[in-house]
């Protein structure tokens, strides 16, 4: 399977799918990143790659259980987009076992697939967590 089909395998899926299987990453997900933050709160690590996917995909879902307004989700997308950030989270699921790089990846996937489309920035952001 291609990465593009597996990408239209997420954007086949229904939306409440993507949202359970986002929300499921994330509890999968934020143990280990307590674990190895400083401060223990790996939730500021989830919201790297929350933002970083919002930032890639320009739209905003109900993944984040409509906890925060339009303009802070929008500012939180903005301050994450950025090569260094792109290239931070790279690194981060490089460095990943390989459990939780599946669920990183996941959750990306499910994030970027919530409108239905997956552009090429979407595809090479995917591409390049894959490597």
């Amino acid at each position: 399977m291609t990465l593009n089909e597996l990408l239209q395998d997420f954007v086949n899926e229904p939306y409440e799918n993507l949202v359970g299987m986002a929300q499921q990453s994330i509890v999968d997900i934020l143990p280990v990143f307590n674990e190895i933050a400083d401060d223990g709160q790996g939730s500021k690590l989830i919201i790297a790659f929350i933002g970083t996917s919002l930032a890639i995909d320009g739209k905003l879902s109900d993944v984040l259980g409509g906890q925060f307004s339009y303009d802070e989700v929008k500012n939180l997308a903005s301050a994450h987009y950025s090569g260094d950030m792109i290239n931070a989270i790279d690194g981060l699921v490089d460095s990943a076992p390989v459990e939780l790089k599946s669920a990183l990846i996941t959750f990306c996937c499910c994030f970027l697939a919530v409108d239905e489309t997956i552009s090429r920035e979407e595809v090479a952001f995917v591409a390049k967590l894959c490597q």
